[in-house]
């Protein structure tokens, strides 16, 4: 028996071993909504909730007047009694929306185009999947701006997807579906897409149902799993046409259904050139390219720079589907006189496209990585830092959020306004 057929039935052997989607996503990498409670509530569902001051701020109402608009809503059931803590009401997540949708407040669809924002560089290390969950989450926390925020990971070697699911709210019978599970599962005859379809579900209500929830009411997920790699098998047999239709399938039928729900999607992508990049490349309308501020990294993202023109020119579109990138210094120990080099580098060279925020580095970020959540995630009470290092941590992700939804929002108004 030669070494090579020993190694494919080791590996026949651990795939035996491996835990299905199912099960993978029932271990205990998830988030955890009940790890800890305060009051009555988990804590990270705490850490979230605002009192009845500090929600009429978000309005026009009066004190009075709120107070009223508060009590009827409780009356009509459409939330419940807010929860009493520390002498205060606090309202969750979950019942700001139902009071928002009660109110008609208006969201960021009645006025904007919904948009998918890939975060993607080919240098590995660079926060790519930090600053996707980071940036959705503090989108879907933004509630003036209203929106409803998806998280898709292309990566099959990531797993930051898989840990936001809740799963308390995942049913036993659940079939899990990744992006690339839909964007082969009409080309594979014995998929569990095919299954569905065959079942008399339509590919829309497929895609809806696809991703999971997590914490908060308008942020969803949808994760990658390691047998997504197939892809790339799938795509470099396939003849030249085939190849192309594989590309398009992600733009042309699933990116659209999920942006009649969705407003803004996150793209968390691999760390290299693939047929995975293509496909989300021929789908974006954005794209926000991430780096830390180090020489090396620097070299890396030259490197990518000097491709990302040319494969976006090769696809079908040609790139016409771009219309906003942007450059984003992540990681930065703003002390550091070798990174404040590279950042006066990358204001030379990348000019207007190089956000003027950043998001510096953190032990708060890091520690909330850590845990599967996000530094916003993380209340200051918690004490992972020092106050001070808590409040400049969330500051520099507030600025650069800010930024960025300012700059979606103006190219994406909608032209009959």
């Amino acid at each position: 028996m030669t070494e090579s057929v020993r190694l494919l039935q080791i590996a026949n052997r651990m795939k035996e071993e491996q835990l299905s989607k199912k099960e993978l996503l029932a271990t205990g990498n998830n988030v955890n909504v009940s790890d800890e409670v305060v009051g009555s509530l988990p804590r990270l569902i705490y850490n979230h909730c605002l009192n009845k001051t500090k929600l009429r701020r978000f309005t026009s109402f009066g004190t009075n007047t709120f107070q009223d608009l508060i009590q009827d809503a409780i009356n009509k059931g459409v939330i419940t009694e807010p929860v009493f803590h520390n002498k205060q009401h606090l309202f969750t997540r979950h019942d700001i929306a139902r009071l928002w949708e009660h109110f008609g407040f208006s969201s960021y669809r009645d006025e904007h185009e919904p948009r998918a924002i890939a975060v993607e560089n080919q240098k590995g290390g660079t926060g790519k999947s930090t600053t996707t969950a980071t940036l959705a989450t503090a989108t879907a926390l933004d509630i003036t701006t209203n929106a409803k925020v998806l998280i898709i990971e292309i990566d099959p070697q990531g797993s930051n997807g898989q840990g936001m699911i809740n799963q308390a709210t995942v049913e036993s019978d659940a079939i899990y579906l990744t992006p690339i599970d839909l964007t082969l599962g009409m080309y594979e005859p014995d998929s569990e897409f095919q299954d569905l379809i065959d079942d008399g579900y339509s590919e829309e209500e497929i895609i809806l149902a696809s991703p999971f929830n997590t914490h908060l009411p308008n942020l969803d997920v949808m994760p990658a799993f390691s047998t997504d790699e197939r892809f790339l098998h799938q795509f470099w047999k396939a003849d030249d046409d085939m190849k192309d239709e594989f590309i398009c399938r992600f733009r042309r039928d699933i990116l659209p259904v999920l942006k009649s729900k969705y407003d803004i999607i996150y793209i968390d992508t691999p760390p290299q050139e693939s047929p995975l990049l293509w496909l989300v490349n021929e789908a974006i309308d954005c794209l926000l390219i991430p780096i830390t501020p180090r020489e090396y990294d620097y070299a890396s993202t030259v490197n990518y720079s000097l491709t990302t023109s040319r494969r976006f020119e090769s696809l079908p579109s040609k790139g016409s589907n771009l219309i906003w990138s942007r450059f984003l210094v992540v990681n930065h120990n703003e002390k550091s006189n070798s990174e404040l080099s590279t950042v006066s580098k990358l204001t030379r060279t990348v000019q207007d496209r190089l956000l003027s925020s950043c998001i510096i580095h953190s032990e708060l970020i890091s520690y909330a990585s850590s845990m599967n959540r996000t530094a916003l995630d993380v209340a200051k009470q918690e004490k992972v830092c020092s106050g001070a290092k808590y409040d400049e941590a969330i500051a520099s992700i507030n600025q650069t959020y800010k930024q960025i939804i300012r700059e979606i929002k103006t190219i994406s108004i909608k032209e009959t306004l």
